[in-house]
Order: C-alpha cells, then structure tokens, then sequence
C-alpha cells in the first residue's frame, strides 16, 4: 500500500501496515531517511538487536526504529512473536506541525505500550483488511493519533524539545523500494533493477541511495548479504558451504572472506560462539 495523507500541511505516507506471527529471524537491515517503523507485540517473546545491543521483547513491548537503525529481530522458537507493524515516512522538507518535529527527531525508542497505543494499533490493523470507501480516510485519522500518542510517549514533559529534518527533494517512494528490495532479494537484485522500478538511469539511482543511505548500492547489498549469513549461520542445520551458496557466494573461500571483512571473525567461529552463548 502506499498512503498519502496530510498532517496539519506536513505531508505522511504509509507504506506498509503488517500483522502476523514471526516464526523466523528478520535479517539485519535499516530504513532510508524519513522512515519510520513501528512495532507492537501482542503475543510470544523475541529478541530486539540494534546498536550491538539486545532488548527482550515480549507481550507489549513497543519499539520504533527510525532512519539508518540497523536492527534485527530474533522470535523465540518456543513462543514466537506476534507484531503488528506500521511503516510510514515523514517530509523530508520543511515540517510545520510541533508534534511532526517532535516525533522525528527520535531515531530509535523501546518501551511498553499503553492502552490507548494498543487500541490504536489493531483498529489500523482491522481497517487495512477492509474495503471500504473510508478506508484511507480512517487510516489517516488512526495514524495521527498513533504519531500523537506515541510523541507523547517519548516525550512525558509538556514541551519536547523538536530539531528541523533535513531537507531532500527525493520521492519518498523511491527509497521503500531499495529497502523492500535489498530486504527481499539482496542476493539477485541490481542497481539495475533499482532504477528500473524507479523510472530514472542507474546513475540518477546511485547518487539517490548516496544521499539517502550515505553509501553505495554494491555497498548496501554487501551489508545486506552479510546480515543474511549471519542470521543463516544461527541456524542448527546450517553449514557453511549451504550458507555461501544461498548468500550468492561462487566459492566457500570468497564467502569467508567476505564475512571476515565484515566481522572480523570467520563464518566457522562466529558459529561456534553464537552456540556458545546460546545454549
């Protein structure tokens, strides 16, 4: 879905509202500049990774990771996580509304839900699975009051100290695509493909993911790829040379390789010590 509405002139988009139970470990990835993601969970228990940190989650638990936050979430095997999620982009331009500024300001927050959030969450969940004529309409109305609330929430004191977004005049569509697509098909997927599905030159698309992710697009489906080993070789059944080949590796050796660059530690002992700490 992809949503436009109107919040006090400051323009909003919606791009994704998910409800579902995560059976399986969400790679490793992060949103463009101006994007915004909201979970709740409603059931089960997992684990939160961002920032070199661990946060348990569990009935509850409220996050938001905002611009660039590389996170990753790992469900508990014997009671996975239930979320519900909401994907949204903010102007990249001048915002006028205090509560829009005030929200996007936070890049990352983790707490516990509060009734009215809750309530909020499952009446946009119910409303994307109708088809009404009011549907956008009452999304809209639900997700100003999600933003308002959840503002609130990061900010208990009366006057919330708020500082400008940086000004772009990219289409905030144009960079969901590049996160859907390094998070869907990071091993296939071209900066080609990219700027195929954005209407501009693979040269226009490069100089918007640099200005958007500050790095280059081989460079963000390296960090895309390496994130999809690490969460394959967490895996009981995984060997190495499985976990090369489904990473799009020709050879066991330059998969390694690749790995140690990124963690400074080989596939083999990074399984070793994940077992380690996890049993």
């Amino acid at each position: 879905m992809a949503l436009t509405f109107y919040y006090n002139g400051d323009k909003v988009q919606i791009f994704k509202v998910f409800s579902g139970t995560l059976y399986d470990t969400v790679p490793m990835h992060s949103h463009s500049k101006n994007g915004y993601e909201l979970h709740y969970i409603d059931s089960g228990n997992g684990i939160l990774n961002t920032n070199g940190k661990n946060f348990k989650l569990k009935k509850n638990s409220l996050f938001m990771t905002g611009p660039n936050i590389l996170h990753k979430q790992i469900p508990d095997s014997s009671n996975p996580m239930h979320e519900l999620c909401v994907y949204l982009k903010l102007p990249g331009h001048k915002i006028n509304n205090n509560i829009i500024k005030a929200f996007a300001q936070k890049e990352f927050w983790i707490g516990t839900a509060n009734a009215e959030i809750k309530h909020i969450f499952f009446q946009i969940i119910e409303e994307h699975k109708k088809d009404s004529i009011w549907k956008d309409d009452i999304i809209s109305s639900l997700s100003i009051r999600l933003i308002t609330e959840l503002t609130r929430l990061y900010y208990p004191e009366k006057n919330a100290a708020s500082k400008k977004a940086e000004n772009t005049d990219l289409n905030e569509n144009r960079s969901w695509i590049l996160d859907q697509l390094l998070l869907d098909d990071c091993i296939d997927a071209t900066l080609s493909d990219f700027a195929q599905k954005m209407g501009v030159s693979p040269r226009h698309a490069e100089r918007i993911i640099k200005d958007y992710y500050g790095a280059s697009f081989k460079k963000l489906r390296y960090e895309a790829k390496m994130a999809m080993a690490a969460t394959l070789l967490e895996q009981k059944k995984t060997s190495i040379d499985i976990c090369a080949e489904k990473c799009g590796y020709s050879t066991t050796a330059s998969f390694v390789s690749a790995f140690k660059k990124k963690y400074n530690i080989t596939p083999k002992a990074y399984m070793d010590k994940y077992k380690t700490t996890h049993k």
